[in-house]
């Protein structure tokens, strides 16, 4: 192309015969300038034709691995969801489909995880299904590929099966328990017959027979106290639960003590504020640190009975007493069954309060120094109706 007509080959100044010369050569070197353009269209069209042959070579691959993936996921025991770098919904198996909804996909996670999955009191992985069925969550980095993978496994069964172990186990820690049971139990009731017995006698004085009355009345409330504490301990804190007043549960707690050794301090709440709870089991729990504090105090000692909700709205419940104390070595067994420091306890009564808390989904805690006094405290989150601004008072 470069030979073709231009200032320098068809100078005026030069002889017609180069000129000529240079017009013959024109259509030569367009010809030569075509056949190398056809040459490189050439190389151009093999380099594309052995792209798209490479292209359609991978897109079967990657839609294999697509498809291995699709049937890992499928196989994985349980709900498998993957998540892109946006937290959404790309891949959920059959299982996650059926235990979720079949709609899932697109969806961002934290909204699913929101509508879907309770969380459980037990454990903060464990999460309840609509449908009542317990499962735990777990979350992996995705490798090379970036997002997550969720998995959610079923747990019921297990838990149902360790439910059924705590309770034979309790069951035969019962019955190791029996022959012990039986002789704390022979000496109060032997000692209310013979007081029994004697009331029928006429020789007796009206004094005399209050007396052995006040005895009497003392023997079989030990009695039904150690076999009130066999039955809630068997109970495995399976406890039903429903809501109650608490300005009603606070009332009917005050009404069992109307001794002015215990003050109660508790907050004024308005009649909506509800709680949910086993109101019976919850009642004996507290009923029994109170005893505990009073029979841990002298004659003069007065105990502190405080209920309030905190900012978390978590009912707190203290009971603090001036009695004995207690020491480390005491304050780390007082919650283990059949540990007591009476010599007419069963060792059941803190046991019991520790197993209505935790069904309750709460906490206790002692604190305890000799010769100062014993704090226990309980917490537990069972406010199911809005915070009423409160303000102290006494009963």
């Amino acid at each position: 192309m470069s030979r073709l007509a231009t200032p320098q080959t068809l100078d005026q100044g030069q002889p017609p015969s180069n000129a000529f010369s240079a017009l013959s050569q024109a259509p030569q070197d367009l010809s030569n300038s075509y056949q190398g353009l056809e040459q490189q269209v050439c190389v151009l069209d093999n380099a594309l034709t052995q792209s798209n042959a490479e292209r359609t070579q991978y897109l079967p691959g990657k839609e294999t691995l697509s498809a291995q993936r699709d049937s890992l996921i499928e196989a994985i025991p349980g709900a498998a969801i993957v998540l892109d770098t946006q937290d959404k919904v790309i891949a959920a198996n059959g299982c996650a489909r059926r235990w979720l909804h079949d709609d899932i996909l697109g969806l961002n996670w934290v909204a699913v995880r929101a509508d879907f999955l309770i969380r459980h009191d037990a454990l903060a992985s464990e999460y309840s299904l609509k449908s009542g069925r317990v499962v735990t969550l777990s979350t992996s980095a995705l490798g090379v590929q970036a997002g997550q993978l969720v998995l959610l496994s079923d747990t019921t069964e297990k838990n149902e099966r360790n439910k059924h172990v705590d309770h034979k186990t309790k069951l035969s820690e019962m019955g190791l328990f029996s022959a012990s049971l039986a002789h704390q139990i022979r000496s109060p009731l032997a000692s209310a017959l013979l007081y029994a017995s004697q009331l029928t006698s006429n020789t007796l004085s009206g004094q005399a027979q209050q007396q052995l009355s006040v005895k009497l009345l003392d023997r079989l409330r030990v009695l039904e106290s150690q076999v009130a504490d066999m039955l809630s301990y068997s109970h495995c804190g399976d406890f039903v639960k429903q809501p109650v007043g608490l300005s009603l549960f606070i009332n009917r707690l005050q009404s069992f003590y109307d001794e002015g050794r215990i003050d109660f301090q508790t907050g004024e709440f308005h009649e909506s504020v509800n709680i949910n709870v086993n109101q019976e089991a919850l009642i004996g729990a507290v009923g029994n640190l109170l005893d505990n504090a009073l029979d841990a105090s002298d004659d003069t000692g007065h105990v502190l009975c405080s209920i309030e909700l905190t900012d978390e709205k978590v009912l707190k419940i203290s009971v603090k007493d001036q009695g004995v104390g207690l020491s480390e070595s005491q304050q780390q067994k007082i919650f283990e069954p059949f540990y007591t420091n009476k010599c007419n306890g069963t060792g059941l009564g803190l046991a019991v309060v520790k197993q209505v808390v935790n069904a309750h989904a709460g906490e206790i805690n002692c604190v305890s120094n000799l010769d100062v006094g014993t704090v226990m405290v309980i917490r537990l989150p069972v406010l199911i109706s809005p915070l009423i601004k409160q303000s102290k008072r006494s009963f």
